[in-house]
């Protein structure tokens, strides 16, 4: 049985990865003096913006001043982010279904609210949890656990859906069918070899497996 389809956001809907790159070297270059590679930053994920930027800064005044300047080029660039191809028709036919549809994103809140408005989903989702109100990162099961709890479901009949091994390692340790989004080609090695519940090389195969698992729950 399936009760609520919960998504990432980063990579997952929307190719946000290369603006999250360009402002936090937007934010940090300056004052480090290096520049960082998309292998950089992805390695410092978990913590959601403000907490890798302070990772990196500890100084408070320093730190303070570098996450204004990442929001302000992340707010300022966000019309270059591309929603990638067939995520809108994904959205409304799994919204189509009736089900309760969240959302867990390891960003941080302001910077998942710069998104959500920019893209038209300020009020697609019917839960939100960002980093900040995490108190543990994914693959931590928690900020899922926690999504599905605000829309009143049982975890373990939720769908999640991710591009990334944390996401697939969260989903499955929070008792949720795991769903892959394999058209975001960062991950798709390490996930595949994670062997999620089902595989989308498109956006369309959510659709399609969140039908199926509606229909009779059987694992793909």
């Amino acid at each position: 049985m399936l009760d609520a389809v919960l998504f990432d956001l980063d990579g997952t809907l929307a190719d946000t990865i290369p603006l999250i790159v360009a402002s936090f070297n937007a934010a940090i270059g300056p004052v480090t003096g290096r520049s960082y590679s998309l292998a950089d930053v992805i390695a410092r994920f978990g913590p959601p913006d403000t907490g890798m930027i302070r990772r990196e800064l500890p100084d408070e005044a320093v730190w303070r001043d570098a996450d204004e300047m990442y929001h302000a080029y992340y707010r300022k660039h966000h019309g270059k982010v591309v929603v990638f191809d067939g995520v809108p028709e994904m959205l409304a036919a799994v919204r189509a279904t009736g089900l309760p549809v969240g959302l867990m994103t390891g960003k941080g809140r302001r910077s998942a609210d710069i998104t959500l408005a920019h893209l038209g989903w300020a009020v697609t989702f019917d839960a939100v949890v960002t980093g900040d109100e995490a108190e543990k990162p994914k693959p931590n099961p928690e900020p899922l656990i926690q999504v599905a709890r605000m829309l009143g479901v049982d975890p373990r009949k939720c769908a999640y859906v991710g591009d990334s091994p944390a996401d697939i390692k969260a989903g499955r340790a929070a008792g949720m069918k795991t769903i892959a989004a394999g058209w975001h080609a960062v991950y798709v090695e390490e996930v595949r070899a994670l062997e999620p519940d089902y595989w989308g090389n498109h956006p369309r195969d959510v659709t399609d497996a969140v039908r199926r698992m509606m229909e009779n729950g059987s694992r793909a």
